[in-house]
C-alpha cells in the first residue's frame, strides 16, 4: 500500500553489478530539516545494496535539486566516469502527520515519502519507485525521522531490486 512502482521500462532489466546512488536532492536543506537524515540514507543504501550483492558508490551529482535537474548526458557522463552499470537518484520529503483521538491532538509523526529513479549507463530511465512510510509502515509509537528515512529508503530501493529480479 505504501510502495508503488510509478514507471517500469518495457525492456528486460539485468541485475547490475555496480551502481551509484546520488545524494538526496537538496541534501543541505534536508539535513537542516532533520540533522543526520542524509547519513542514514547513505548507510541504508550501501547496506541494502551490499545485502543483494550489488557494489555501490555514493556519487555527488552537481546541482541536484529534483529529478528534472539531471539530464541524460549528466547520467551518461557520471556512469562512464565511475564505471557504473547505472545510477539511482533519490528525493524525499518529510510528512508531518498529525494524529488525534476524538478531536484531541495526541502527536505528530515524522513520516517520509522517498522517491527513487533508476537509470542505466546510457541515461535511460528504467524504474521510478515511491515509498510512503505513513501508508506503508506500522509503528507502535510516533516514528522518528531516523526510523522513517531508513524505512522509506528500504521500501523504495526494495521495490527497485524486486522489479529487477522479475
Amino acid at each position: 500500500m505504501g510502495t508503488k512502482t510509478l514507471y517500469r521500462t518495457k525492456s528486460h532489466l539485468n541485475k547490475p553489478t555496480k551502481i551509484g546512488f546520488s545524494q538526496v536532492a537538496n541534501e543541505d536543506i534536508m539535513e537542516k530539516i532533520v540533522k543526520g537524515s542524509t547519513k542514514i540514507y547513505d548507510s541504508t543504501m550501501i547496506n541494502h545494496l551490499t545485502m543483494h550483492n550489488i557494489q555501490s558508490n555514493k556519487i555527488m551529482v552537481e546541482k541536484f535539486e529534483e529529478f528534472e535537474s539531471v539530464t541524460e548526458t549528466d547520467i551518461k557522463n557520471i556512469c562512464a566516469k565511475n564505471h557504473l552499470d547505472g545510477i539511482i537518484l533519490t528525493q524525499f520529503i518529510f510528512l508531518n502527520v498529525k494524529y488525534s483521538s476524538m478531536f484531541i491532538p495526541i502527536g505528530v509523526s515524522e513520516d517520509t515519502e522517498v522517491e527513487m529513479q533508476y537509470y542505466d549507463a546510457n541515461g535511460n530511465l528504467l524504474l521510478h519507485t515511491k515509498h510512503n512510510t505513513h501508508l506503508g509502515n506500522s509503528y507502535l509509537n510516533f516514528p522518528s525521522a531516523d526510523k522513517t528515512v531508513m524505512d522509506g529508503t528500504k521500501g523504495a530501493l526494495g521495490r527497485i531490486i524486486k522489479e529487477i529480479a522479475k
